[in-house]
């Protein structure tokens, strides 16, 4: 049984095109150990699946009708927009929502569990980005989107820098609003610049905004912000990682021996063998 919504705390994340069967991991393990209010954020009606288990679980969601592909340019010939104009999104959101939230955690849906509350967590600072076991100029996508969108000037000047991961994102109420504003508009100023090839052929453009997030974040326009090193995190990014550790009841632990509030990418975890890392499948299937 849910116990009664906590309105101070919010989760908010976008699921366009996603049914049930994509989120139901990500719901029932934030719904095992999490009461706070949760918003999803959709462009097209729900199935009456979705819809029941939505109720059942206590998710809100928001149908988002204001496509308009100009907000972005570049993005005419795409259907990865989401992961741009996800932002705008949020900020519409946050900026009519009745119920102002003090704590919110933007996030990715499909490849996200959680394995404890996030919001027991005591943050120091105003908002949180949460870092990945890599630096950017190892990575040849992350590089991609930052000379394709500020350019090489800026690529160099952070490219030794660890890199965030865009997929969550953790605040109170006025700065991940700032923070919703700021990607919305870096990505309006700073479009992907597609290579020639890519345009004869109409190649769909794949989200980017990660370019931008990580541009922001190292360029000082937040003045209260801590970047999180993921193996001594409260959230985890499985992208890079080689070794996991597990306590007996098989959650993931960090290396301060602490289990991890939330896992993101865990679909993407291998061992050498081929096995998966995870098998939440079974657990919340």
């Amino acid at each position: 049984m849910i116990k009664k919504i906590n309105n101070k705390n919010l989760i908010l994340g976008a699921a366009c095109g996603y049914d049930w069967d994509d989120l139901k991991i990500f719901i029932k393990s934030l719904r095992k150990f999490i009461n706070c209010r949760v918003i999803l954020i959709f462009e097209h009606a729900l199935d009456k699946s979705l819809k029941n288990n939505f109720k059942n679980y206590k998710i809100e969601y928001y149908l988002y009708k204001k496509i308009d592909h100009k907000n972005i340019p570049g993005l005419m010939n795409s259907k990865s927009d989401v992961g741009q104009r996800r932002y705008e999104m949020y900020e519409f959101i946050l900026k009519n929502i009745k119920k102002k939230p003090e704590k919110i955690l933007l996030t990715d849906t499909r490849d996200v569990v959680f394995q404890k509350d996030l919001f027991l967590n005591k943050f120091k600072k105003s908002i949180n980005f949460f870092l990945e076991n890599e630096k950017i100029l190892n990575d040849s996508r992350n590089s991609k989107w930052l000379k394709r969108t500020v350019g090489y000037n800026e690529y160099n000047k952070i490219k030794e820098n660890k890199i965030s991961c865009s997929g969550t994102t953790f605040g109170n109420f006025d700065q991940i609003l700032k923070y919703s504003f700021l990607m919305k508009k870096y990505l309006f100023l700073y479009p992907y610049k597609r290579p020639f090839r890519h345009l004869i052929v109409f190649k769909k453009v794949k989200p980017y905004d990660q370019g931008i997030h990580n541009y922001l974040i190292y360029n000082s326009f937040f003045k209260n912000m801590e970047l999180h090193e993921n193996n001594f995190s409260k959230i985890c990014t499985t992208a890079y990682m080689k070794k996991f550790a597990f306590n007996k009841k098989g959650q993931l632990k960090n290396k301060k021996n602490e289990v991890y509030s939330l896992i993101h990418q865990y679909d993407r975890s291998f061992y050498e063998s081929g096995l998966p890392v995870f098998n939440f499948k079974r657990l919340y299937g």
